[in-house]
């Protein structure tokens, strides 16, 4: 085996497929990026809140010369020079030591309780008032208008302010609090950045995709791809993915005798009669395409004997829904019999015959490594035109590197996008260092978006369907492992 080191460019159908993949499993994390954001955004606008009362007061200017003749009265004209004195004058008049005593004075404080500026329009002195409470803006701007006029008369001479427009009692704020809105905004650009890293982690999952990252990664044939699978969630029907379901998409079955039809060149190639059927992790739909081969090759014609050898599971034979009791290989081998003929199991409707047992074995290397299996393998030799062997996955066990010595080549299942590349490179190599012919590997459960090369087979694009291969393990070590195994290769892919 060797790694094809061609630098493809970015496929947008597989990255899409990758973060859609990712986001169930890492949904949590822009969630929460999101309550994060909303909630520190809430938090630190609401502390910092201080509300903003604001109102103002017009009033008239009326100046007298000598304190008791309003010129106004007697004909003289206050223009609008006058107010605009007055308002470039009040900033100074209002520091002024003066405004400080009689504020003390009147008021008992050195400072208005409000920001209170003044400006002028026309003839008209404008007072505005701003402060924290409503109470508190409208209090400075009374308390500016009496006590301005007075503070000023040393430098301004005499004056009075009537008033024009009285100030209004604010009744809101003027910059009303949007915490929820701010809160959002905030939380969207967590939410944001969460989104970014998924997609930051579907471009590093580097798991296999399509029949070009099995070139890229694997110096052998590839077979073909098999398109994934849909039941409808609440329908009662048949949900086995076998060529025996009348209910299995043509489709499907279209694309299971075009991989038959490559694997058939290969097998004249290379002379081989034996196949062993692997695959790197469990769930990968090994055993369903190992039952759909031998299908594919007795519906041809050819007389075809599919062998059990997982002896930890003995899973076929639940998978072609046979329930009275048979013999398999820990049968045969532990009880020494002789009669393997009456052990297979016919499959109604095939050239078909079945060897799979009740029985498992705890320790399985011991059937294995006896001479036993291999007289069983010859056997079946002289019986059949092929045997398919069904073995455990090579990536987590080393039952499929011992029997490799009885086969001729092994067929590889590969699921798309499930383990990583380097765990399915380190199986294949396992497999490779046993001196055993790959015959080629096959895609299980391609999405056609993601399959540069199409499935080889000409179909629809929709199949109506909805289901998985994955039987799981248990191999001995109680009923979690399989589910264990298959979420740790998930992990994988993802850390990866």
């Amino acid at each position: 085996m060797e790694q094809n080191k061609k630098n493809s460019g970015f496929d947008f159908s597989v990255f899409w497929h990758n973060f859609w993949r990712t986001f169930p499993h890492m949904l949590w994390i822009p969630l929460l990026l999101c309550a994060l954001a909303a909630g520190y955004r809430y938090y630190t606008v609401r502390r910092a809140y201080s509300p903003v009362y604001e109102t103002f007061a017009v009033y008239r200017v009326k100046a007298n010369q000598n304190g008791s003749i309003d010129l106004s009265s007697h004909g003289y004209y206050v223009d609008s020079s006058a107010a605009s004195k007055l308002a470039v004058s009040y900033p100074y008049v209002m520091s002024s030591d003066q405004c400080r005593s009689l504020m003390r004075e009147r008021y008992g404080v050195a400072s208005l309780p409000a920001a209170v500026s003044c400006r002028a329009e026309a003839t008209m002195l404008i007072m505005s008032a701003r402060a924290s409470t409503a109470q508190a803006a409208s209090d400075g701007l009374h308390m500016a208008a009496e006590v301005f006029p007075e503070a000023g008369k040393q430098i301004l001479g005499n004056f009075m302010l009537e008033v024009f427009d009285e100030a209004p009692m604010p009744d809101r704020p003027t910059n009303p609090p949007n915490f929820v809105g701010s809160a959002v905004k905030w939380g969207l650009l967590g939410l944001a950045a969460g989104l970014a890293v998924i997609a930051f982690f579907s471009l590093l999952r580097k798991t296999v995709h399509n029949s070009e990252d099995l070139r890229e990664l694997l110096n052998v044939p590839c077979l073909g791809l098999l398109p994934q699978v849909h039941f409808k969630a609440r329908s009662k029907l048949d949900r086995t993915v076998l060529m025996t379901n009348p209910h299995l998409s043509e489709s499907y079955i279209e694309a299971v005798r075009s991989v038959r039809f490559q694997m058939l060149k290969e097998l004249e190639q290379q002379r081989a009669k034996v196949i062993m059927v692997s695959s790197t992790m469990p769930g990968e739909g090994k055993s369903t395409i190992s039952a759909n081969l031998a299908l594919s090759l007795a519906e041809k014609g050819c007389q075809v004997t599919l062998v059990d050898c997982d002896l930890r599971r003995q899973n076929l034979k639940e998978l072609f829904g046979i329930r009275e009791p048979t013999r398999g290989l820990v049968e045969l081998i532990a009880e020494q019999d002789n009669d393997l003929e009456a052990a297979l199991t016919p499959i109604e409707g095939f050239s078909l015959r079945l060897l799979s047992g009740d029985k498992v074995a705890q320790q399985p290397q011991n059937f294995l490594a006896s001479p036993r299996l291999q007289s069983i393998i010859n056997s079946l030799r002289q019986y059949s035109d092929y045997v398919i062997v069904d073995t455990p996955p090579s990536g987590l066990l080393s039952d499929a590197a011992s029997l490799s010595q009885w086969a001729d080549g092994v067929v590889y299942v590969i699921r798309q996008d499930y383990v990583t590349r380097s765990a399915v490179l380190d199986s294949a190599s396992m497999l490779s260092s046993m001196d055993i012919r790959f015959i080629g590997c096959i895609l299980n459960q391609a999405v056609r978006s993601t399959s540069a090369s199409g499935y080889g087979y000409s179909g629809k694009k929709g199949y109506g369907y909805g289901y998985g291969y994955g039987y799981g393990y248990g191999y001995g070590y109680g009923k979690s492992y399989g589910k264990k195994h298959r979420k740790e290769a998930e992990s994988e892919a993802y850390r990866k």
